[in-house]
């Protein structure tokens, strides 16, 4: 797998140049699998300068790629009226969510871009853009290509369902849980069999330990390592960095827990990894 990390910042988007050396762009990971297949794991603002480097690679040819939505606060889905792909004829997106009872997948995307609010066209009522598709999931297995994609539903907001995702094929894993709490044991255990033996967990890191507050919906960097050892992870990206976090804050939440044999770095936009191989 080919990584790379177009957007890494929780909730907002933030363009100081304090915070510059991770990223101001809320989350978007790119991962391209050994066979070809693109996978994108959230549509945050980061999804917009992803589709501009998607256009340029192709050519003027047609593009595709499998969207993993976790949920489906903000800043994770208003990258997806600005993803210009999505305007080309010939392309082909599936965009999978879980919007629980109370919602379609259409319903729920539909209504961010009403006109309203968004100031481009609505791409579920001009049809003459890409051929997309929305494929609702709660919690499963299923096959893209070589890729096996599981899902479960971890503790984010209540009432509001979230997904972490693990990817895995061709002898490499990936596990991403960019939003949980873990306010009760039970709440541990969903994030452990995702990041269970992967190359590589991406897991939300939104406060320091020493300032988490209970009930806000997101782990500390503590909590993040506590999952990555539990699991037996290889490597840990904290994630999801707060937006009044300032580099040297991210950097000293990162270095805190070097040294003990778990490779541990902060999330920055832009970064790229491979795993299973060269």
């Amino acid at each position: 797998m080919h990584i790379k990390l177009w957007g890494t910042r929780g909730t907002i988007a933030t363009p100081e140049a304090s915070k510059a050396g991770y990223g101001g762009s809320t989350p978007c990971v790119q991962v391209v699998a050994a066979d070809g297949e693109l996978f994108i794991l959230d549509a945050g603002i980061g999804l917009h300068f992803l589709g501009d480097a998607l256009l340029e690679g192709a050519g003027g040819g047609e593009l595709g790629a499998h969207i993993l939505l976790t949920h489906f606060h903000w800043g994770h889905i208003q990258g997806l009226p600005f993803f210009v792909p999505l305007y080309f004829r010939g392309s082909r997106f599936t965009v999978y969510g879980d919007p629980g009872d109370t919602a379609s997948l259409e319903d729920v995307l539909r209504e961010q871009m009403d006109a309203f609010y968004c100031p481009v066209p609505n791409f579920f009522d001009d049809h003459t853009g890409a051929d997309l598709a929305l494929t609702e999931v709660g919690e499963c297995r299923f096959q893209v290509g070589a890729t096996t994609i599981a899902t479960r539903r971890v503790n984010h907001v209540p009432g509001e369902p979230c997904l972490g995702y693990r990817l895995e094929g061709n002898g490499a894993a990936l596990a991403y849980i960019p939003d949980v709490e873990y306010l009760e044991e039970a709440h541990r255990q969903p994030a452990i069999d995702l990041a269970r033996g992967v190359d590589l967990l991406i897991h939300d890191a939104h406060y320091p330990a020493h300032r988490h507050p209970r009930g806000a919906g997101h782990a500390s960097d503590a909590d993040a390592v506590a999952i990555a050892r539990a699991a037996g992870a290889r490597q840990l990206l904290l994630f999801h960095h707060h937006p009044e976090h300032a580099d040297e804050t991210i950097d000293a939440m990162a270095s805190s827990h070097r040294g003990n044999g778990l490779p541990v770095e902060g999330a920055r936009e832009g970064a790229e990894l491979v795993l299973g191989g060269a």
